[in-house]
């Protein structure tokens, strides 16, 4: 009896503290992932796979730090698969899937057993499509629309213990995404401008273990890259990240959930051999305002690999992809 109460209270408190944390150690599904964010050329197939490492190890309350004797410790260790293909030479369709090696949290309450989840997390289908293409301004836009397809490990029991939502590989609800990519190219061919905004609704998750809707997202992304060399470029971005309160049973708002962040992030990318091509990016969070009381992201790294193969003519545009 005691240990049943131990494990209903486990439970109400992972989802009532650590709140709906999105992109880090702490929600469901997958963490945000740089792709190709620009559209592709007829019969371009680009390969991407990927890792990425985050971790939070401090509560925060609006944007003061606090002491909690909860959550000691979280983090992920996280594996990303991406097709890319250029339908037509305005149209093109991206699919992501996402692993979880393992995704945990310790604990400072003596006797609560880490919780440890793992396996397939969401996959993503992307339509994006090239509006405006001008080679002499050196001018991109590409809008696009997307689906996250919750394909993966959701209500995820480990010994008959139920998993907190913080540590399930899925988010367990679709989410659909309207997003926009504008590329500014300038006469100094070293230089280049991103902007990227990203709207996202999810719907309601009604399973057997949870009822909750998280809040919608807006994203905002400007960045800057400079070319060290021929195959070699740095870039600087700020990222701002906002979510709405989440909804739980009966359509009660999860005070502790929903934030605006920023992040600063710096890239650093390679070009090499025939066509392959690998970055690095470490994102640094600047500043954090959660509502209620939540776990705080700490940092995250990730590298991305990529290799591109043209079935078709080679196309003239060229613009760089952070």
């Amino acid at each position: 009896m005691i240990k049943m109460i131990r494990k209903t209270l486990f439970l109400l408190m992972s989802i009532f503290i650590s709140g709906n944390i999105l992109g880090q150690c702490c929600s469901a599904g997958n963490p945000f992932f740089y792709g190709e964010l620009s559209s592709l050329s007829k019969k371009n197939l680009q390969l991407v796979t990927g890792y990425k490492y985050g971790t939070a190890i401090r509560y925060f309350s609006g944007s003061d730090p606090i002491d909690i004797k909860f959550v000691d410790q979280a983090w992920f260790n996280y594996l990303t698969f991406q097709v890319i293909y250029g339908l037509t030479e305005r149209l093109t369709i991206q699919g992501d899937i996402g692993y979880f090696m393992n995704k945990i949290e310790t604990y400072l309450i003596e006797d609560w057993v880490t919780s440890k989840g793992f396996g397939l997390g969401d996959a993503n289908i992307t339509l994006k499509y090239l509006v405006y293409s001008n080679f002499k301004k050196h001018l991109q836009i590409v809008p696009a629309i997307g689906v996250t397809l919750p394909v993966g490990v959701f209500d995820q029991e480990v010994n008959h213990v139920k998993l907190p939502i913080t540590v399930q590989p899925s988010s367990g609800s679709f989410k659909y995404q309207v997003s926009l990519f504008i590329n500014k190219g300038t006469k100094n061919s070293k230089f280049n401008f991103t902007l990227f905004a990203m709207y996202e609704y999810a719907q309601l998750i009604n399973s057997e273990n949870f009822y909750y809707k998280y809040g919608n997202q807006l994203l905002f992304s400007f960045l800057t890259s400079y070319s060290l060399t021929r195959k070699l470029s740095f870039a600087l971005e700020l990222r701002n990240e906002n979510r709405a309160r989440a909804l739980r049973n009966d359509d009660q708002t999860v005070e502790s959930s929903g934030f605006s962040l920023v992040y600063l992030i710096p890239h650093l990318s390679w070009a090499f051999y025939n066509n392959w091509f690998v970055a690095v990016n470490t994102d640094i969070p600047v500043y954090k305002y959660y509502n209620g009381i939540q776990l705080s992201n700490a940092f995250s790294v990730s590298i991305r690999l990529s290799y591109t193969i043209n079935f078709g003519k080679k196309d003239l545009r060229e613009f760089a992809v952070n």
